[in-house]
């Protein structure tokens, strides 16, 4: 194995990793606010990058690892008999049949630029939300995606469509919810001259 088969492969292996706490929670909470048919549909999201990018024989292994977390989750909801089909799951049944259109008319690397900017589409929610709400917990799992999506981007070849968009689609984007999960708010009721840092209130 070389030093770029390397990296592709501790990217895939960290993303992988990441769904440890996240099936954590769902186990904790049963999981609550969320649906198994929400994370199947990111299954097939993934599933698609993942297929296009092999068979590019492109820089697949974080995608596999997206969706192999995905799958996993989606049974475990479907286990915890969590099913919900709204306006957000809508959304992404159209990303994923937009998608597989594009494969049709325009071959896997039309589905790879398609389904790389889908995907992060289909996260706005999150980090609209993750902005009005910060939550610095999320954030470290944020900063780790940002590590994992990097290091995939770096194990890359070349500046390709095949080995560098996904990757690096996702670092960026992993890095706006990490700054989003760091925002300052302040808090009802302090005056405009007034800031809490670190949890003490200060006026300046």
């Amino acid at each position: 194995m070389d030093f770029h088969e390397a990296l592709k492969t501790a990217g895939g292996v960290l993303v992988l990793l990441l769904f440890i706490p996240m099936v954590a929670v769902a186990m904790k909470d049963g999981g609550a606010g969320q649906s198994f048919a929400m994370w199947l549909l990111w299954t097939a999201l993934d599933l698609i990058l993942t297929i296009s990018l092999f068979a590019q024989h492109g820089n697949y292994l974080v995608s596999l690892g997206f969706t192999i977390g995905d799958a996993f989750m989606a049974g475990l909801l479907l286990f915890k008999g969590r099913f919900v089909w709204g306006t957000f799951e809508h959304v992404i049944l159209a990303l994923v049949i937009g998608c597989l259109v594009g494969w049709k008319i325009g071959g896997p690397a039309t589905a790879t630029v398609a389904t790389t900017l889908g995907i992060c589409v289909a996260g706005i929610p999150g980090l609209a939300e993750l902005w009005k709400n910060p939550q610095r917990k999320v954030g470290h799992l944020w900063a780790a995606y940002v590590v994992a999506n990097g290091v995939a981007f770096w194990g890359g070849r070349a500046m390709t469509i095949e080995e560098r968009f996904a990757p690096g689609v996702f670092a960026g984007y992993s890095l706006l919810m990490f700054l989003a999960s760091r925002r300052v708010v302040e808090p009802v009721g302090l005056k405009g001259h007034e800031k809490v840092t670190c949890g003490i209130q200060t006026g300046e």
